[in-house]
């Protein structure tokens, strides 16, 4: 091979190395890059197959989601029912804003621990008192509210209707005060209707929503209990009024559970023996309430609470009560 020849395969042999570096990069850039390759000549899929999908990786599995909002809900006070009641005196804080508060009550008639299973606590000897309260919140500082209380063992159905008003809040004061006032219809199917008014000053204190503490002066011009009625369970005719000094208190024992307990001691007017007396442990959660209530009366409206009661400790009833909110 002379000299001319060598040059001619010398020359052969380096477009044939640049060719195949022009084809091998780029293929491989896109392999890198997760492309197909033009160079695959791969037959196509056959008609009517099915194509499987290359399993995701773990990092494409799991999808992180970073929403601290759902976490900090339940711890956001507002999220919560405003407790403006211990289980039935309530603190001097009212409704919140074009909200309306339900409450549904039950007391038992028979003591709980004298037939406690065969009558289910005394939910199943008769007797029951329910109550059925409406309470709705014109602005902050300004409630109006409706409440129904079966007769139980008695002859009437008593209905008590009431507007409250926060006079006071402890942002200008070391306590609140409310003021509250209103008037009760005892309604009888076999005698004479019949009522009163009460009024009510209410002063409470809360200490960072772990504790609050109330008091204040309750008064009604016609008092109930269970020992003003006639042998027929009739209410007797004439006034009677009563009035009464309240202590009560919340205890916030985990975010969604508190301890209740309160006394209402008369200190004038007509009264039977013991104070009324009443103790319970809330389940609280979003807007709503759900309290386990041992009392010594089923007395639960305002001309209730002023009159003390005729059962002694030793002869507590049974008892629920359920709050809750809607916000309009």
């Amino acid at each position: 091979m002379n000299t001319r020849d060598w040059r001619r395969y010398e020359v052969g042999l380096l477009s044939a190395g640049l060719l195949s570096l022009g084809l091998v990069v780029p293929a491989a850039a896109q392999e890198a890059a997760g492309a197909p390759n033009p160079s695959d000549r791969s037959a196509p899929p056959e008609p009517g197959a099915v194509e499987v999908a290359a399993p995701a990786t773990r990092a494409e599995a799991i999808e992180e989601i970073d929403s601290p909002q759902i976490f900090t809900l339940w711890l956001d006070p507002e999220n919560y029912p405003r407790i403006e009641r211990a289980v039935n005196v309530m603190n001097a804080q009212t409704t919140r804003a074009k909200t309306l508060n339900l409450l549904v009550d039950h007391r038992g008639y028979e003591p709980f621990q004298q037939h406690a299973f065969g009558d289910f606590m005394g939910f199943d000897a008769g007797g029951l008192k329910i109550g059925l309260q409406l309470r709705y919140g014109i602005t902050n500082h300004l409630e109006i509210g409706a409440q129904r209380l079966s007769n139980g063992g008695d002859d009437y159905d008593t209905y008590q209707f009431d507007v409250k008003y926060w006079v006071l809040p402890a942002a200008y004061a070391l306590v609140d005060v409310a003021a509250r006032a209103g008037g009760t219809w005892y309604s009888s199917p076999t005698g004479p209707d019949s009522g009163g008014a009460f009024g009510q000053l209410l002063v409470s204190r809360s200490f960072r929503e772990y504790l609050w503490l109330g008091t204040g002066f309750f008064y009604h011009s016609n008092a109930s209990n269970d020992a003003r009625h006639a042998p027929n369970g009739r209410r007797p005719a004439g006034q009677a009024y009563a009035l009464a000094v309240p202590a009560a208190l919340e205890v916030r024992l985990q975010t969604f559970l508190a301890f209740d307990a309160e006394a209402s001691f008369n200190v004038a007017g007509y009264h039977a023996k013991y104070p009324v007396v009443s103790a319970a442990l809330k389940f609280i959660s979003f807007r709503h309430t759900f309290s386990l209530v041992f009392s010594n009366s089923q007395y639960i409206t305002a001309d209730g609470l002023v009159a003390n009661s005729e059962r002694g400790i030793h002869e507590l009833v049974f008892g629920f009560t359920i709050t809750r909110e809607f916000n309009f």
